[in-house]
């Protein structure tokens, strides 16, 4: 409301609504009926922010002129049938990760980015699938379902469907979020990605029709395999162990698995070829190096002990090993590695160490934590430990809404504001650097101490600007040789699904001069980090450095997330006093991941609050 105060301020032609679409009145909110509607409210998926039901609730209420103009007019959603593979970029046979191919929600996915252009390929060429007429002149839109034959262009096994959207905008043209090979002549991109849908598999050959049904109930798109009889198929059955889209992009994250098992391979060639070796494999995942590990000498009689908490990826990764014909070379712990039991579960001290327990952040999966406790007692004095370092860097950055299309919208970057730490992917065009790349901390696992560590850091700054925010990512050194990292300047091909880390600086953003030095604190406990400006110190930099007066976020805002954290908190304590309450709400859970625009809820997080049920 204060964004909208202060737009209204600057433009006397300018009255902001703060209500939904569906409750504006004639005579009420709305003093006529308007000559333009400009419809925003779409998603990666059309459907997802309400687009239809906000089309339907003017014409409902007789908002609109019948002359009134409406942009965009129309939509058309195309789809294809694609085989999602499971494929980890490593040459293993990972089929049975495809029994994580499953999800209640639309997943986002970029088919222009290398990991998706590795991971799924197109079966059938593109077929429209519905066209949706938003003119004020035309009727409501209604709930539909059609039949759909789309003509097979490789043979494979049909387990999704991909679809994306095209809108006109009158003189400007066509906007779309389509992938790079199928945008129309002219059209403009829109960087949302696609929408992702899993099917039941089913194998298909080049030449052949598939049948697939569509269908959408104006605010999800859904689509199914069709019987014999021409029925649309039966959903699955219910299913658990959901896996993160975000998750499974790291479990397939080419960029790492490729690098990670040659180092593997590299140390366990460095070993005696006389003496079986023992692997400890820690985060094990899916498995992937643990089947690298065991096949690396096919002639000696090593051994990898792997320890993952989930039961969904052990029961993967043991499909994994046996069909890799590895699985007698590997045992498969549910447990945290710090529950290991030395003769129990390990025959004696490992020779190599792999540490798969990474995120964004280096440090919140607990790397430090484990290596401290194995380290000596669970390996060997000269075992190789992967990986073998990591070195935190960071730049300051200018990340701010400024003007867009002449409208001054920096007052919208309170809500941009997070108090933690956010993964993100930085693009070219998205930030202005106002500091060259420096080193903030340097890990060596084969020494670090699980104790916290203070830097006080003079940054120079390399242009003028206003310091928003601190990107922080990692250089992960396998070996002496090999080295792998989030930066956001490697090459796309080279990105790791970790990305970056984006922390918003407090106590404000700071306007900075050229050449000028920033006072930060960067702190961690093994854990997590923190960083902030030295606001002390900066007082004494004079105008070369200064703090801007704005607030840095809306206090309303963090407040109400601190009270939502709260009673989530709450009610997952109560669920476990009765289990009646966790099924039906667990059922309530499904039904919002299922349809999460009906209930107005974002669709990351639906999926993120049904993995607390689906979760083993």
């Amino acid at each position: 409301q204060e964004v909208n105060a202060a737009l209204e301020s600057r433009c006397s032609k300018v009255r902001a609504i703060h209500k939904p679409v569906d409750q504006l009145r004639l005579h009420h909110e709305l003093a006529h009926k308007p000559d333009l509607v400009v419809l925003t409210n779409f998603d990666w998926t059309l459907l997802g922010d309400g687009l239809i039901r906000s089309v339907n609730n003017l014409k409902a209420e007789e908002l609109l002129r019948p002359q009134a103009t409406v942009l965009p007019a129309a939509a058309r959603v195309w789809m294809m049938a694609v085989q999602v593979l499971p494929d980890t970029g490593v040459p293993i046979d990972s089929t049975p990760v495809e029994r994580l191919l499953w999800a209640p929600t639309l997943r986002k996915v970029d088919l222009d980015s290398p990991h998706f252009r590795r991971t799924i390929r197109p079966l059938t060429a593109p077929t429209v699938a519905f066209a949706f007429d938003f003119r004020a002149g035309s009727p409501p839109i209604k709930p539909e379902r059609v039949a759909l034959d789309l003509p097979v262009v490789e043979d494979g096994r049909a387990n999704g469907v991909v679809f994306w959207f095209e809108m006109p905008l009158g003189a400007a043209g066509l906007i779309s979020n389509a992938p790079m090979a199928a945008m129309p002549a002219g059209a403009r991109h829109l960087s949302l990605g696609q929408a992702l849908q899993y099917l039941q598999p089913v194998p298909v050959s080049a030449g052949a029709q598939l049948p697939l049904h569509a269908s959408h109930n104006r605010t999800r798109i859904l689509f199914s395999m069709v019987e014999p009889d021409g029925r649309p198929a039966p959903l699955a059955h219910p299913r658990r162990g959901l896996v993160l889209g975000e998750q499974l992009r790291t479990l397939q994250d080419a960029a790492l698995n490729r690098p990670l098992a040659a180092a593997v391979r590299k140390a366990l060639f460095r070993l005696p070829a006389n003496k079986p070796a023992l692997v400890l494999h820690v985060g094990a995942g899916i498995g992937t190096q643990s089947v690298v590990a065991a096949q690396a000498r096919p002639d000696v009689a090593d051994y990898v002990v792997a320890c993952e908490k989930s039961a969904t990826l052990i029961d993967v990764a043991e499909r994994v090993a046996q069909l890799n014909s590895v699985g007698d070379r590997i045992s498969f712990l549910q447990k945290d590695c710090r529950n290991l039991k030395a003769h129990e579960d390990m025959p004696h001290k490992a020779d190599v160490l792999v540490l798969e327990c990474l995120d964004t952040a280096l440090l919140s999966e607990g790397i430090l934590h484990y290596v401290q406790h194995l380290r000596g007692t669970f390996t060997a004095e000269h075992a190789a430990i992967i990986p073998a370092a990591a070195v935190i860097k960071g730049m300051l950055v200018e990340l701010r809404s400024g003007e867009v299309h002449g409208v001054d919208m920096t007052m919208a970057d309170a809500y941009r504001w997070s108090k933690d730490a956010r993964p993100v992917h930085l693009r070219d065009g998205e930030y202005t650097q106002l500091s060259d790349v420096f080193d903030i901390f340097v890990f060596d696992f084969a020494s670090s101490a699980l104790e916290q560590q203070v830097e006080n850091l003079e940054i120079v700054i390399s242009r003028d600007g206003i310091v928003s925010a601190l990107v922080f990512w990692f250089d992960l050194i396998l070996d002496e040789d090999i080295i792998v990292s989030t930066s956001p300047f490697v090459p796309p091909e080279q990105e790791l699904a970790f990305g970056q880390g984006l922390v918003y600086l407090q106590p404000a953003e700071t306007r900075v001069k050229r050449g000028a030095t920033l006072p930060l604190l960067a702190a961690h406990n093994s854990l997590e980090m923190m960083f902030t400006i030295e606001e002390d110190k900066l007082t004494r930099k004079g105008s070369d450095c200064e703090l801007l007066p704005h607030t840095r976020f809306d206090p309303r805002w963090e407040g109400a997330r601190v009270n939502l954290d709260d009673q989530w908190k709450k009610i997952i304590q109560g669920l476990g006093a009765n289990p009646k309450d966790a099924a039906q709400l667990q059922e309530g859970v499904m039904r919002f991941a299922a349809q999460s625009a009906a209930f107005g809820i974002d669709t990351r997080v639906a999926e993120r609050c049904a993995l607390t049920f689906l979760t083993d």
